[in-house]
C-alpha cells in the first residue's frame, strides 16, 4: 500500500479518537470507520480508540482488531432509552396507554436532566478510561497527528489531553456542533455558557477543525478563530436492495394506487417533527386511505403523539429501531422518503449523514425544514427532492405523487447523476491531505477573530 499521489513516501501514523466506532451500526460510527479504512488503504499506520466492544454490534470493523483500543466507560452510567410505548413488530400507532406515556415523560426528564449535569455530555465517563487505556496499549508508538470525531465531546478532551502529553497536533472532527450549534444537545442558557467555556479553553491547542457544511466551519472560525475546513459526509457504497414491492401498483381495496413514505433514523424532541407530515395526511380526506408511512428508528414518543393528535393511526406503522440492513431495506420499498430537519435558520449548515443514505435509495426526498438550509439546496441541485413545511402543501405534493403513481404505476427514481461526486471517497482524498498538512506542521492554527 502507498500514500496518495505527490506525497513523500513516509508512513505516517494516526490516532483516530471516536466514541462510535464499528461494530456498532449507529450513524456517528460510519465517518470515523470510513476515514480510518481510507488512511489505511492508503499506507498510513492507523489506531482508533474507541468506547465500542467488539461485541456490540454487527457492522464490519474496518481495521485489524489489533489497531483498535476499546476503552469501556466507567463508571457505568444508566441512559434512560426513549422507545417506551413503541411496537417493535411493524404495529400500527394506535393510542399510547397512560402508564406508556408516564413511563416515557419521566424517562424524557431524566435524559434532559443528564444533558444539565453531565460535562460534557453524557460520555463524560469515557474520559479517564480512554486515557488510561491508551497509554496501556501503545507501547512505544506514537501518532504524527491525532484525529477526534464527535459528537460526543467528551472524546475532544481525551484528544487534547493525548496530543498535549505527546506534543503532537491534534484536528477536531465536528459532525455536527458542540456549544455554538443548533441547540439539539443544550437545554438552557447556563449549560451553554459552560460548554462555550469549555470547548473554547479546549480549542487552545488544536491544530485545525473539520466540519461537514461552510455555514458550520464558518460559526467555529468567527466563534473560536481556528482554521475550519469542510468536508462533507459522503454516500458508503453498499449493494442496493433489488426492486420489490414498491414496483407494483398497490392498491386501496377500490383500485387505487397508494403510497408509502418512509422515515428511518431518530426523531429529536422540538426539532424534527413529523407533525406537519401527519396533519398533511389528515387534510387529504378519503384519499388518507391511500397513503402510508413506516417510521423506522427511536422517536422518543414524538411521532405516536402527532399520530393522535392528527387522527391518522391507520395511516402509519412504528418499527421501533432496526437494524442497518432493514433500514435500507425500508428505504428501498418506499415510493419516497422523509427526511426530517428543523425548520430554522439556525439550522442551515447541518448536513444530516442521513440524506446520503437516501440518495443511495435513489427515491424521491420529502424534506420538512429550514429551505435556505444546505440541506434543501443540495436535493434541489441534484435533483433528488423537494421542501415542503405547511401541511397544506405537503397535502398538494402527496396528490401530485398519488397521481403519477396511479398513472403509471411508480414514482420516478431519482437519476443516478444525483450521486456524482457525494460518494463517501470522494470526500476522503481532501481529508488525507488536511491530515498530513497539520502532521508537517503546515497547518494554519490560528486566525484573527
Amino acid at each position: 500500500m502507498t500514500e496518495t499521489p505527490g506525497d513523500s513516501g513516509t508512513t505516517r501514523r494516526l490516532l483516530i479518537v471516536s466514541y462510535h466506532f464499528p461494530p456498532a451500526e449507529t450513524v456517528g460510527a460510519r465517518r470515523p470507520a470510513a476515514l480510518a479504512a481510507f488512511a489505511h488503504h492508503h499506507g498510513w499506520d492507523v489506531r482508533v480508540l474507541t468506547a465500542i466492544g467488539a461485541d456490540q454490534g454487527g457492522e464490519r470493523t474496518p481495521l485489524p482488531e489489533a489497531q483498535v483500543i476499546r476503552a469501556l466507560p466507567s463508571p457505568r452510567i444508566p441512559r434512560p432509552t426513549s422507545t417506551a410505548g413503541a411496537p417493535t413488530d411493524g404495529g400500527s400507532a394506535g393510542r399510547t396507554p397512560p402508564l406508556s406515556r408516564l413511563r416515557a415523560g419521566v424517562r424524557h426528564a431524566l435524559v434532559r436532566a443528564g444533558l444539565e449535569v453531565l460535562v460534557p455530555d453524557a460520555q463524560v465517563n469515557w474520559i479517564r478510561p480512554a486515557i488510561r487505556a491508551f497509554r496501556a496499549a501503545v507501547g512505544e508508538w506514537r501518532p504524527d497527528v491525532v484525529l477526534v470525531s464527535g459528537p460526543p465531546f467528551s472524546g475532544f478532551l481525551v484528544a487534547a489531553s493525548i496530543a498535549r502529553r505527546l506534543r503532537v497536533p491534534w484536528v477536531a472532527d465536528y459532525r455536527d456542533l458542540w456549544s455554538v450549534g443548533n441547540e439539539y444537545w443544550v437545554r438552557s442558557a447556563p449549560r451553554r455558557a459552560i460548554d462555550e467555556s469549555l470547548e473554547r479553553r479546549v480549542l487552545r491547542s488544536v491544530t485545525t477543525c473539520v466540519t461537514v457544511s461552510e455555514p458550520l466551519a464558518e460559526t467555529v472560525r468567527r466563534t473560536f478563530g481556528v482554521d475550519t475546513r469542510v468536508v462533507m459526509n459522503g454516500i458508503d457504497r453498499r449493494p442496493v436492495p433489488a426492486e420489490s414491492a414498491h414496483a407494483v401498483p398497490l392498491g386501496d381495496g377500490q383500485g387505487r394506487a397508494t403510497l408509502t413514505l418512509a422515515h428511518t433514523g431518530y426523531v429529536y424532541p422540538g426539532r424534527r417533527d413529523p407533525g406537519p407530515l401527519l396533519d398533511a395526511i389528515a387534510l387529504l380526506g378519503p384519499d388518507a386511505a391511500r397513503v402510508h408511512v413506516v417510521f423506522a428508528g427511536v422517536d422518543h414518543g414524538i411521532v405516536r403523539a402527532a399520530v393522535e393528535r392528527a387522527g391518522v393511526a391507520d395511516s402509519v406503522t412504528l418499527l421501533g429501531q432496526v437494524s442497518q440492513e432493514k433500514s435500507w431495506r425500508v428505504q428501498a420499498d418506499a415510493d419516497a422518503l422523509v427526511l426530517l430537519m428543523w425548520n430554522d435558520p439556525r439550522d442551515a449548515g447541518t448536513v444530516t449523514g442521513k440524506i446520503f443514505d437516501y440518495l443511495q435509495a435513489r427515491r424521491p426526498i420529502l424534506l420538512l425544514g429550514y429551505e435556505g438550509g444546505v440541506a434543501a439546496k443540495l436535493l434541489r441541485d441534484r435533483g433528488a427532492g423537494v421542501v415542503r413545511n405547511e401541511p397544506a402543501m405537503i397535502a398538494a405534493q402527496l396528490r401530485e405523487w398519488l397521481d403519477v403513481k396511479e398513472r403509471t404505476g411508480r414514482l420516478p427514481v431519482v437519476p443516478a447523476t444525483a450521486t456524482e461526486g457525494l460518494f463517501r471517497e470522494d470526500q476522503l482524498g481532501p481529508y488525507l491531505e488536511i491530515l498530513r498538512e497539520a502532521a508537517d506542521g503546515k497547518a494554519r492554527r490560528r486566525l484573527p477573530i
